[in-house]
């Protein structure tokens, strides 16, 4: 998570020919973090195919399954409720600069954000190394 976020907040500063990339590790940045915060609680990606299949997702569903795993640890581990990254899709990656806007980029980074913030929480709690 805190490559693509360190390398999504670089492509940032070059804005705008850089809007693409950032955008896009913006999206992958908040999908492993949230990833790695489910993990703690059990999800599991590996043997239970029924997880595998409802949770294999990106960040656009993502975001939405994260309240099925605040419990435990995670309990107070909120998210916002209105999801920033219901326009981001991964085959975006392919799309050229010209797809890409300073107003939905900057959407994403605040959702990129806000999980990079529960989890440096959770780094400094403990529950995430």
């Amino acid at each position: 998570m805190e490559r693509h976020w360190l390398d999504a907040e670089l492509l940032w500063s070059q804005s705008p020919r850089r809007l693409a990339n950032a955008d896009h590790l913006y999206g992958l940045s908040a999908e492993c973090g949230l990833k790695a915060l489910m993990a703690k609680e059990g999800m599991d990606l590996d043997g239970n195919q029924s997880h595998k299949k409802k949770y294999k997702k990106h960040i656009d569903a993502t975001w939405g399954h994260f309240s099925d795993f605040r419990q435990g640890s995670l309990a107070s581990y909120a998210l916002s409720p209105r999801n920033p990254f219901t326009n981001w899709r991964v085959n975006h990656r392919y799309a050229g600069e010209a797809h890409f806007d300073a107003a939905s980029v900057a959407q994403h980074k605040t959702g990129a954000q806000e999980v990079h913030n529960l989890v440096e929480r959770a780094k400094d709690e403990g529950l995430l190394p």
